[in-house]
């Protein structure tokens, strides 16, 4: 660490460890006469955690295996303060710090071990600069041990250190606030341990005019990171992002209003730069409660390295909303987007119309019903040169169980997997793609660091479709029938794609066919779905089962019971993938002082050169007395694929003593 960071953080602790005192404490002394000093003990306490883990990691056949093995123990002494300076209109301090020793014995198997002691500091600080006024300034500083659930199946410890300030004018013309940051961050993850440190400014005004009839608001934020996960390189870059958005209203009932947006977004400093500036219009009429016009526009332009992709999108229409059960919206719209990388070139244009309509009524008292459609038909051409095309930040929302494929056929390379920030996802590890056909299939991998459910965006390359012109034809009718409040509810949905007036052999034709079953009662919600989607590229079927319990346990417990088995045949290929999962969770309060909770998950899956379990089970203790409390926390996790095995047990005892 710098020498400036530590005379800064140094310096800001011993300011805050001069005097505070606790929220409730300052609002009470609002009306008393200003004292130099005030100070107040809010917290004190000593305390000591002791960590064990233990990891088997085996790789290959015949198996060759490495032992991790460490402990922690951690005694702190914490102390809270809080009170203020003078009055506490002009200065408030809080403090909560905790001051010890961090002894680490780590050893592997093969390798040797290695001992250390630290000095250990976690704290909480702030100082709260004439808080009643207009320009209210504070200054914050963190640094504290945590933990973070990527899914269930994955729990990481944490440590994190941040510190910096926020100040502002809230009132005037153009009222704003202004943020900067520093922020450290350590992710133990057994198999995958990560650094990231980054500094970040942000700047947010607001304008208001016209009787609050109109608003500016402008946003910039301005990040520099560096992360660093073993075994995958650094990732460096300068982000930075710009957002400004204006809502106006006209009319004497608001009838008419126009939204517009101009964002820009820039990574630099960094292997692959990126920038993307996005405009959009959306301007409407509301002509009668039922009936609403609207007419949008958007462009937006992006690059990624040496590609560039450039898309605007026009957009005309009405909403109709003649009864409280029944809408329904058409529109004209038109869509052309141009890519372009060294040496390949594409171009698309797509005209049409849609319709949607949307009908929901209930049936006498004993049922609902709800049904909708929606229709598109578009005159598409497209020219493309060269032996690639380039696909810039794809969207796909990817969770356990559903089955997603990328956009374009015949894929020939995914270049990054992202969260649309900084953070970069790695095949095998948090993502794994398959082959199906000419489509390729992407999905989070559980335990992984994508969320379930979870966004991501995909750069990838494909190889260019032919130069074509053709009609395309997109039809989708859904329906839902619940009885007796949700006891039993039946629904499906149709969808069909279809394309004429070309070759359209390497256009992606579908016949989506599903339907489904569900129950909720009482404690119980259970269902079934079953899939078939025909086409000329990736056909399938699945079939899927859930259950979920929620149960009280006694008079003070509650258990927990959800399970899903999914079935996928992909029939071209003749692959098959299944997937079951169970996880279960238990929660006890045996006494008024004493209680314990028990959780466990086991995820199977099973497909074409890929079959893979992993688990996880955790059980947790917190018993109270008087002043003492001691919690005891014991996680096994376990991860098998058929040339590779992982095992890891960690056991953790917290006791704490208040005074």
């Amino acid at each position: 660490m710098t020498r400036r960071h530590l005379t800064f953080r140094w310096g800001l602790l011993v300011l805050l460890g001069t005097a505070t005192r606790n929220a409730h404490a300052q609002r009470l002394v609002q009306t008393e006469a200003p004292q130099p000093f005030q100070m107040r003990i809010t917290d004190k306490y000593v305390q000591t955690d002791v960590e064990f883990e233990h990891e088997l990691q085996g790789q290959g056949t015949p198996d060759s295996s490495i032992r991790h093995q460490r402990m922690i123990v951690e005694p702190v002494v914490g102390l809270g303060l809080g009170g203020s300076v003078y009055h506490p209109n002009l200065l408030q301090y809080q403090l909560k710090t905790e001051l010890g020793t961090d002894w680490q014995d780590s050893r592997a198997t093969p390798g040797g071990q290695t001992a250390n002691a630290r000095f250990l500091q976690r704290y909480h600080g702030s100082l709260d600069f004439l808080q009643q006024k207009p320009y209210a300034t504070s200054v914050f500083a963190d640094k504290d041990m945590s933990y973070r659930d990527y899914d269930f199946f994955s729990r990481v410890r944490v440590e994190s250190e941040r510190y910096g300030a926020r100040s502002g004018y809230t009132e005037g013309a153009v009222p704003f606030t202004v943020s900067a940051q520093h922020y450290d961050e350590s992710v133990a993850d057994p198999s995958r341990p990560t650094q990231l440190s980054e500094d970040t400014i942000n700047l947010n005004a607001q304008s208001q005019r016209r009787q609050d009839r109109a608003r500016t608001t402008l946003s910039y934020n301005l990040d520099q990171f560096s992360r660093q996960d073993d075994g995958y390189g650094t990732q460096k870059g300068l982000n930075q992002n710009v957002n400004l958005l204006d809502s106006e209203t006209f009319g004497d009932d608001g009838w008419v209003t126009l939204n517009s947006l101009l964002n820009y977004n820039s990574i630099t400093e960094t292997i692959q730069p990126t920038d993307r500036m996005l405009f959009q219009e959306n301007f409407r009429l509301e002509h009668s409660e039922k009936l609403k016009t609207f007419y949008e526009y958007a462009f937006d332009t992006q690059s990624a390295g040496s590609a560039d992709s450039t898309t605007q999108q026009g957009r005309v229409g009405l909403s109709y909303h003649p009864m409280e059960s029944f809408s329904s919206t058409f529109d004209l719209h038109r869509v052309t987007s141009d890519s372009s990388s060294p040496g390949n070139w594409s171009a698309a244009s797509r005209n049409g119309l849609s319709f949607d309509a949307q009908y929901s009524k209930p049936v006498g008292r004993w049922g609902a019903l709800t049904l909708g459609y929606s229709g598109q038909f578009d005159r598409e051409e497209r020219s493309t040169t060269g032996q690639a095309m380039t696909v810039l930040r794809e969207k796909h929302a990817l969770s356990d169980g559903a089955t997603t494929f990328l956009s374009q056929p015949n894929v020939l390379v995914i270049s990054s997997v992202t969260d649309g920030d900084h953070t970069t996802y790695f095949e095998g590890t948090d993502y794994r793609v398959t082959q199906r056909g000419l489509l390729t299939q992407i999905e989070r991998v559980p335990g992984g660091r994508i969320p379930n459910p979870g966004v991501v965006y995909v750069d990838y390359t494909a190889a260019p479709p032919a130069s074509a012109a053709y009609n395309s034809l997109n039809n989708t009718v859904n329906f839902r029938f619940d009885l007796w409040s949700g006891l039993l509810g039946f629904y499906g949905r149709w969808t069909s794609l279809s394309y004429d007036g070309a070759d359209v052999s390497l256009l992606r034709w579908l016949n989506d066919k599903t339907v489904g079953v569900d129950s909720t009662w009482r404690w119980l919600r259970t269902g079934a779905e079953y899939e078939v989607a025909d086409s000329n590229m990736a056909p399938f079927d699945r079939m899927r089962f859930f259950q979920s319990v929620q149960v009280q346990a006694g008079e003070n417990g509650t258990l927990g019971l959800d399970l899903d088995q999914n079935w996928a045949h992909y029939h071209d290929t003749g692959q098959r993938q299944n997937s079951y999962g169970v996880i279960a969770r238990y929660q006890q309060r045996l006494t008024e002082n004493l209680a314990w909770n028990v959780e466990g998950g086991l995820r199977k899956d099973r497909g074409h050169s890929f079959d893979r379990d992993v688990g996880v089970g955790r059980v947790g203790l917190d018993w109270t007395v008087g002043k003492m409390t001691i919690r005891v926390g014991y996680e096994h996790n376990s991860e098998s694929q058929p040339t590779s095995l992982s095992e890891r047990h960690y056991f953790h005892i917290r006791i704490r003593r208040t005074f």
